[in-house]
This record gives C-alpha cells, structure tokens and sequence, in this order.
C-alpha cells in the first residue's frame, strides 16, 4: 500500500510563495483541520488535498479579500471538494457558496447566489509545480517552440 506523502508547516510556507507560519496556523483553526488531534510537541502534518485547500484559501484571502469567518464558512467544503476523486482537467472552475459554505463545480447551469468562483485547475498547477509533478508553462513553451522548428 502507498503512504501519502505528508508536508510541515515549512513546506506549506514555501509551496505557497513564503508566506508567515502564523497564516497557516491561523488557518489551522478553521474547519477541517480545527478537529484534527495535534501531538504536543510534534508538527502538524498536511496532505496534498490539505496543501490545495490552504493555496485556495491564500488566493480568497489576497484576490478576493475574503475576512476570517467567511473562510471558516467555505474551509471544509473547499477540503471536501478536494478530497473527492475526479479526473483531471485543464479547467476546473467550481463556485463556492457564501450562503452555506458548499462548494460545485461550475457547467452550464447559473449561478444565482452571492459566492466566488475560483479556478481550481490553477491551484493543482500552483501546488504540482512546487512538489516537480508538472514543468512550469515557460518550459513548455520552449519544448514547443522546438520540435515546431524541426529539432
């Protein structure tokens, strides 16, 4: 059986552009990491799925100036969302719902509630790029850029 790979509070620090402990410990008090047991003395531990759901919490956070409570409103269906198994996809927007915190992946059907839509596929990108899964777009841009010239 395959262990998941776990992180520290340092990794999530530099997964997510080096921000300060005290905003991933600040997160750490919304829900669901606020129910999680902690040993005294030993760090916290966070899975990929826990290290996606702190890279969309930073981005309501800095783009869309989204307040404490409005976070521990929507934490735990963004982490449910994300632990949820689907397949892959370049896009992947989903709307998160101010009213109750629920989380769906965005379609064809309106929205018609107060919310964010946030692009998921990006976070995925943001957090692969830093754990080596995916090249960065710049790379890829060159390996194109090359076999078009004939090389």
């Amino acid at each position: 059986m395959v262990t998941p790979h776990s992180f520290t509070a340092k990794d999530v620090c530099s997964a997510l552009g080096g921000i300060s402990r005290s905003r991933i410990h600040g997160w750490a008090q919304l829900p669901p990491f606020s129910a999680i047991p902690t040993t005294e003395r030993s760090a916290r531990r966070f899975t990929k799925a826990d290290l996606l759901t702190l890279a969309v919490l930073q981005t309501l956070e800095e783009r869309f100036g989204a307040r404490a409570t409005q976070l521990g409103q929507v934490s735990a269906g963004i982490h449910q969302y994300l632990l949820t198994p689907r397949q892959a996809s370049e896009e992947e927007w989903v709307f998160v719902s101010l009213r109750n915190g629920g989380v769906l992946l965005v379609q064809a059907q309106p929205i018609s509630e107060a919310g964010w839509v946030i692009d998921i596929a990006r976070e995925r990108e943001r957090i692969d790029i830093y754990l080596g899964v995916a090249p960065p777009q710049r790379e890829l841009l060159l390996i194109a850029n090359v076999s078009q010239a004939g090389l």
